[in-house]
């Protein structure tokens, strides 16, 4: 009897305490993810890697979406595929194709989707709103990888483990194990949209603009119901 009722216990404890990890597929492509969740958001913990075509580096849009994978100029999806950097950080985005990529039942980030990642993580709420990097908290390095960058190293305690996978921008790919940029789905105004940024010689994030058609790297939060 006593053994049954610590069986009883344990599954009635585990159905009321939320899932802090774990793996979905994505039906599109069967690409399966990590998640975690961090406070009462659930993010991807790894970059979005959804490729429905591929761009050539030189193609860039302010209208109509465009996909890229670092370090390959080309349009043969299988290629792209085979890229190392595809395998280890997913796709670089233009901003409408950001919008239109996560999967059902998640969503691109808001600029206040990652504010609350931020606050939660211990950042100031004074700096929330700053257009610039923000230090209070250490919220870079505790949402970095602990491996990886080449400069500067998180911390991963809290499981998004971001990974340096660098940009297409101005001048072509760039920032490769130094930074990760991540659209965010909140318009900045022109032809701009926000982005957060991590830097391995930072430990804070950085909300700053960028132009639509720069490529930078997709997290999706899960929708709340």
């Amino acid at each position: 009897m006593k053994y049954l009722l610590v069986i009883w216990l344990v599954i009635k404890f585990a159905a009321v305490q939320p899932q802090e990890a774990g793996t979905f597929t994505d039906i599109r492509d069967m690409h399966v993810y990590k998640w975690v969740r961090i406070g009462t958001q659930t993010w991807m913990a790894e970059n979005l890697a959804y490729l429905p075509e591929v761009n050539r580096m030189d193609d860039s849009r302010f209208e109509g979406k465009c996909y890229y994978v670092y370090g390959y100029d080309g349009t043969n999806l299988s290629e792209a595929k085979s890229n190392a950097n595809y395998e280890k950080y997913g796709v670089l985005y233009n901003r409408e194709a950001a919008c239109e990529s996560c999967p059902d039942g998640w969503r691109l980030p808001t600029d206040r989707d990652w504010a609350e990642l931020e606050v939660h993580l211990g950042m100031a709420p004074n700096e929330l709103g700053i257009r610039e990097w923000r230090s209070s908290g250490d919220v870079g390095r505790k949402l970095k990888s602990a491996l990886g960058w080449k400069t500067g190293t998180g911390t991963g305690e809290k499981g998004f483990n971001a990974l340096p996978g660098g940009c297409r921008g101005y001048q072509g790919f760039g920032s490769l194990g130094h930074c990760a940029y991540f659209w965010t789905a909140s318009p900045a105004g022109g032809d701009n949209g926000w982005r957060r940024g991590l830097c391995g010689n930072d430990n804070g994030s950085a909300r700053e603009e960028d132009r639509r058609y720069f490529g930078l790297s997709v997290r999706c939060v899960k929708n709340q119901h």
